[in-house]
């Protein structure tokens, strides 16, 4: 917190809590956060001088008691979103703040980053393990189909995919992929008669 002072830490706070684009990392706005916690004496009165929430100070507050090269990470901006810092902040031992960080430094979405780390908090599970379900669970390309079924319609797949052992979306998967390939198969035969 060198060269902080009431002025500079207020302008940080300002400048880089009002818009979606900071110029400086979550870092120095947590030690200017922290800064002003020591002059005004509450985290409800710097709250309510930049307004901001308390929750919001506490949260910016949590990223100092990081281990180092996890604030290093921050402060490098490889990891630049406070709920993304402050989700690594919550896990339990330093060790796991650590992989949490590597493993997510750069990784493209903060929804995949969100998922790693509820994944590996509530199973309890190694970062780089719970990084490798939830890519290898993203669907890959994508597309998705809303059907209107009858109710009738509606529970004879149900029921068909529960006898089958399957999720639903999968037998709806496997009967337009059956579906295609017959298309196919007739469309073959067409062009040799």
């Amino acid at each position: 917190m060198n060269g902080l002072d009431e002025d500079t830490a207020l302008s940080i706070l300002f400048a880089n809590t009002r818009r979606t684009r900071r110029n400086v990392d979550l870092i120095t706005v947590a030690e200017s956060c922290e800064y002003l916690v020591d002059l005004y004496g509450s985290q409800k009165a710097v709250a309510e001088k930049v307004g901001l929430s308390a929750e919001m100070i506490r949260e910016f507050r949590k990223l100092l008691n990081l281990p180092k090269e996890v604030k290093d990470l921050i402060s490098s901006r490889e990891i630049d979103r406070l709920d993304v810092a402050y989700r690594i902040s919550m896990l339990q031992e330093p060790e796991k703040q650590v992989a949490a960080a590597r493993t997510i430094a750069n990784l493209p979405s903060s929804k995949d980053v969100r998922d790693i780390l509820r994944l590996s908090e509530s199973a309890d599970l190694p970062i780089e393990e719970s990084k490798k379900m939830v890519l290898d669970a993203k669907p890959k390309g994508l597309h998705i189909f809303i059907v209107d079924f009858d109710d009738e319609a509606y529970s004879a797949l149900m029921d068909e995919a529960k006898a089958l052992e399957v999720e639903t979306a999968e037998l709806v998967k496997e009967i337009v992929t059956d579906w295609l390939q017959r298309k196919e198969d007739r469309e073959g035969k067409q062009e040799i008669h």
